[in-house]
């Protein structure tokens, strides 16, 4: 099998017998839903599909999961990590229930979903986990690396913007490549906001129109240079 194509296994990888990671906080959750994105940056968006998943699923948290290398995203690496996951942190500053946790910053690259599902469950074996993500995202789920094992681990809640009936379709459809496909609907409303919209309009010096926070803004400004 190739290196592109091979699955690894955060267990063997580790060699630790699956001690968490120095850096990675414990947590009382019982459980907890996972939000993996590159937030290039975080803003409005994100914060309502993260807090409305936590009011609709009754789950104890939702955890931001920064990517420092997505397969997808090449141009994003780990030079720019610490800045992004920072800028996190300062979206969710003092929202109970939600949470930035670097889970992939002990992860090797790059940064594959099916893995990050398995180091969590790995060094966080008393949380039952779910993961969180867009209908667009949900649509190209036969594309992503693992998914077959992905689809055992855990199940999706899925951001349904356009109503449910639309999502249903989709879901038979890959149910009939991915018969444990677990996929649930969560209502939001029409919210469509790109950070590649955002950081564009950052770049020209262009109103963002109040869809960034000041303190993430302001860490945007300082650079990843400046990360604190």
């Amino acid at each position: 099998m190739s290196e592109q194509n091979r699955m690894w296994y955060t267990g063997e990888i580790s060699g630790d017998g699956g001690q968490r990671p120095i850096g990675l906080p414990a947590t009382e959750a019982k459980r907890v839903l996972l939000f993996g994105g590159t937030f290039d940056p975080p803003h409005v968006g994100h914060l309502t599909m993260a807090q409305l998943a936590l009011e609709q699923t009754g789950v104890d948290e939702v955890w931001f999961l920064p990517a420092p290398n997505p397969p997808h995203k090449q141009e994003i690496g780990d030079d720019t990590f610490g800045w992004r996951a920072a800028m996190v942190t300062a979206l969710l500053e003092g929202r109970a229930g939600l949470r930035t946790m670097p889970i992939e910053e002990f992860l090797p690259r790059p940064s594959y979903t099916v893995d990050t599902v398995h180091a969590c469950q790995l060094w966080y074996p008393d949380v039952e986990f779910s993961f969180l993500l867009g209908a667009d995202s949900l649509e190209q789920l036969l594309t992503w690396h693992g998914v077959d094992e992905l689809a055992k681990r855990v199940p999706f809640y899925v951001v349904a913007r356009s109503g449910t009936s639309a999502l249903t379709q989709v879901v038979n459809t890959l149910r009939e490549r991915l018969p444990e496909l677990r996929a649930t609907a969560i209502e939001m409303p029409l919210l469509d906001v790109s950070s590649t919209w955002l950081r564009e309009r950052l770049e020209a010096g262009a109103d963002i129109c109040g869809l960034i926070s000041p303190a993430v803004l302001d860490l945007w400004h300082k650079g990843p240079q400046n990360e604190v």
